[in-house]
């Protein structure tokens, strides 16, 4: 099985070479995303890359199965938004503006969907506020997530009295809880030119709340020409923080939290708004094993064996849910409740 395997893997390798030769060859990129089918071919071109390279285990990894292929609008000359990583793994090359991604790139829960944080930093100037960050969030394309503002961020991090040097540790831990926040992301600053053209900065840290894990900073630039055209810039940055943030959340399957138990009722930190309803049920667990690569990133969490089962009894709020304890042991603040529902 290990030989057919690795045929298999060189058989996708000289593929995927020889079409890239054929574009350089071309003197151009390779197209490998024009779905139109020429005069007596049987496949398109995006067919055949679904069909040779877009496979799990090759050596691509899950690039073109995640990667979305947007097309450029004729005329569409806007300046290029550079984004690096902070460490030099994973150093992203400068992308074009962002776009609407098309639907069907992710695959879709039976229940729940990613609840992603916006938290703007403590020394928050004219530039850099809440409201900025929450109008242009009001923009965002998100498929299987939605925001949690920064002012409703801003609550969490003020009951919780986090200290400045552990700030973003802290507030994702409590807003883990309530509203049941999965990633957050936390704008450390954005800098916008006064004068023109001028370049514009933004660096973003994301947390997995769930795994208490920082990914490395995102950086990201552009040189603006005018004024109005800061708006867009922060509303370009914050789309690959969060598009960053959705690809890191499938590490964990989605979850909420128990956040209080009061006598015969579990409350929990999802409700109708993350597509939740009376009758349905959950698995919970106390935790799970991380497993991470060798360079210590984590790609996957194996939760251990469920200890209860709960059963949506009504929904309280948009973000919470009171629940009956359908089988096993009475949760605690804290667990992990699989959005999974039980068949």
């Amino acid at each position: 099985m290990r030989e057919q395997k690795n045929r298999y893997a060189k058989l996708m390798v000289c593929v995927l070479s020889l079409v890239l030769l054929y574009g350089c060859a071309a003197g151009g990129r390779p197209d490998i995303v024009s779905e139109d089918k020429k005069e007596g071919e049987a496949y398109s071109n995006a067919d055949v890359r679904r069909m040779t390279i877009e496979h799990p285990g090759t050596l691509s990894g899950d690039y073109f199965l995640k990667r979305a292929y947007p097309e450029k609008p004729a005329g569409d000359d806007r300046p290029a938004l550079t984004w690096a990583r902070g460490d030099s793994q994973d150093r992203q090359q400068p992308a074009q503006a962002a776009s609407a991604k098309p639907a069907g790139t992710r695959q879709s829960v039976s229940t729940g969907i990613y609840k992603i944080g916006l938290m703007a930093g403590a020394d928050a100037k004219d530039d850099f506020t809440p409201r900025r960050l929450h109008h242009a969030a009001a923009g965002l394309t998100l498929e299987q997530s939605r925001v949690i503002g920064p002012e409703q961020i801003a609550d969490v991090a003020s009951s919780a009295n986090c200290p400045n040097r552990d700030m973003l540790s802290c507030v994702g831990q409590q807003a883990a809880l309530y509203p049941g926040v999965h990633m957050l992301v936390a704008v450390d600053s954005l800098s916008l030119p006064e004068n023109f053209p001028g370049r514009a900065a933004m660096r973003v840290r994301v947390m997995d709340t769930g795994l208490d894990y920082v990914h490395a900073p995102l950086e990201m630039t552009r040189t603006l020409e005018a004024r109005d055209q800061a708006e867009e810039f922060v509303q370009q940055a914050l789309q690959r923080a969060f598009d960053f943030a959705e690809q890191k959340a499938d590490v964990m399957p989605v979850h909420c939290r128990v956040f209080s138990v009061k006598q015969d009722r579990i409350y929990i930190s999802a409700g109708a708004a993350s597509r939740v309803k009376p009758g349905d049920e959950f698995s919970v667990v106390s935790s799970g094993q991380v497993v991470d690569t060798p360079a210590g990133l984590p790609v996957a969490w194996v939760p251990d064996a469920p200890k209860a089962r709960l059963r949506v009894e009504k929904m309280v709020r948009d973000d919470v849910a009171s629940c009956s304890l359908a089988d096993g042991q009475t949760p605690q603040p804290g667990d992990y409740v699989l959005m999974s529902p039980v068949k």
